[in-house]
């Protein structure tokens, strides 16, 4: 058998196999993420298939449509891009991770580049249906979070140059149904101020003055007293503590750069900064009976022993004040839906509100300030009678 050498100058040798000669390709194809040279090889039986796959490579390459083969998995994918996602806090990577635990069970030890559109619209059909934990499907919000976290992997993927383009972009999740809606229930005025008449005489009475002026429970939770200014009346919002992983908890930047700001606490709630210098005369007390076991985190709110209190036993304990004030047992969070549904009503500027809530316009207008049954009938009473003044 007649055995063609390749030219001097091609990116092709010959070279000895089991099963006789064969053509090996070597051609650079880019750049690694890390700067360093990408090369992809090949081996053919013939001359003439080596050639046209040089060619067909580097037209592709010029394109910017070449992949180079790649084994790896959708899951090393999915840790590379955890690792990777160093601009985040923790609480959020741990978030990501949650989010992608049925991605990975479902997809991940299929080969990134073996992924298609339709295995994403399949998994996206799955979620839904059965997803979730004992095999029930995952609610609306969860599926576009799970979706989204996918399709920002796969766009880590093409980044890479594992895949010449996203296989999830496109994908929607199912519409959302009207079962999917949470009823977000919040407290009138009059609710709040029989929780702050029961929760002053609490021993975190500081802390439920803070929830009660609009603070998020990591907020809280991560005050420090040199973000206090028992002067001027003030609280600087500059850091939260978050629930980890059930139950580690980390003192991290607040939820966003809209988070960080300065709460006028005495002007919201007359008497927030007496429950405060109490509370730090009662630390200093607790200091020294314990004495060398006194742990001094710094933080605004601890147990006796200077300990931070655990983020799910406030949570507990506020539920428990909610029934001895006799006032609806809503959602922790929902104080916030609250505050910002009464400033509403009261007039207070969109962006003033937000503001003081710690997050954006937008925020504040599609989920703090949601339409409801006794919005709309003001709103038709207030329309009635201008139309009845016009006649």
């Amino acid at each position: 058998m007649r055995v063609t050498p390749p030219r001097e100058h091609e990116p092709v040798r010959l070279v000895d196999s089991r099963q006789g000669p064969r053509y090996r390709a070597v051609l650079d194809t880019g750049a690694r993420p890390d700067g360093s040279r990408r090369q992809t090889t090949r081996t053919f039986a013939t001359l003439g298939a080596a050639r046209a796959w040089v060619a067909e490579t580097r037209t592709q390459v010029a394109r910017g449509t070449f992949t180079a083969p790649d084994r790896g998995t959708l899951a090393g994918l999915c840790e590379r891009w955890l690792t990777a996602r160093r601009d985040v806090r923790e609480v959020t990577r741990l978030g990501y991770r949650q989010a992608l635990r049925p991605v990975v069970c479902r997809l991940g030890q299929r080969r990134v580049q073996d992924i298609r559109r339709a295995d994403v619209e399949a998994l996206v059909t799955w979620l839904g249906s059965e997803g979730g934990q004992r095999g029930h499907g995952l609610g609306h919000r969860s599926v576009v979070y799970t979706l989204g976290t996918l399709r920002q992997v796969l766009a880590y993927g093409v980044a890479e140059g594992l895949l010449p383009a996203n296989p999830a972009d496109g994908v929607r999740a199912p519409r959302k149904q009207h079962s999917d809606n949470r009823r977000v229930a919040v407290w009138d005025p009059a609710d709040v101020v029989r929780f702050r008449r029961v929760a002053d005489a609490d021993a975190w009475a500081a802390g439920w003055r803070l929830t009660l002026c609009g603070l998020r429970r990591s907020e809280v939770l991560g005050l420090s007293w040199r973000s206090v200014d028992l002067d001027a009346g003030t609280v600087r919002v500059e850091a939260s503590r978050v629930l980890l992983d059930g139950h580690r908890t980390a003192v991290d930047q607040p939820k966003s750069a809209a988070s960080r700001r300065v709460v006028p606490v005495e002007a919201m709630h007359p008497g927030t900064i007496a429950l405060m210098r109490t509370e730090r005369a009662s630390q200093a007390a607790d200091r020294l009976a314990a004495g060398p076991a006194y742990g001094d985190s710094g933080l605004m709110l601890v147990d006796a022993l200077g300990a931070p209190i655990p983020p799910e036993a406030y949570s507990d304990r506020f539920r428990g004040l909610c029934r001895d004030a006799d006032v609806p047992a809503i959602r922790l969070h929902d104080v916030r839906h609250s505050l910002a549904l009464a400033m509403h009503r009261a007039g207070s500027a969109p962006a003033d509100a937000a503001a003081l809530l710690g997050h954006t316009v937008a925020m504040h207008l599609t989920t703090y300030v949601p339409a409801t049954e006794r919005g709309a009938q003001s709103a038709a009473t207030a329309l009635g009678g201008a139309l009845s003044a016009a006649e």
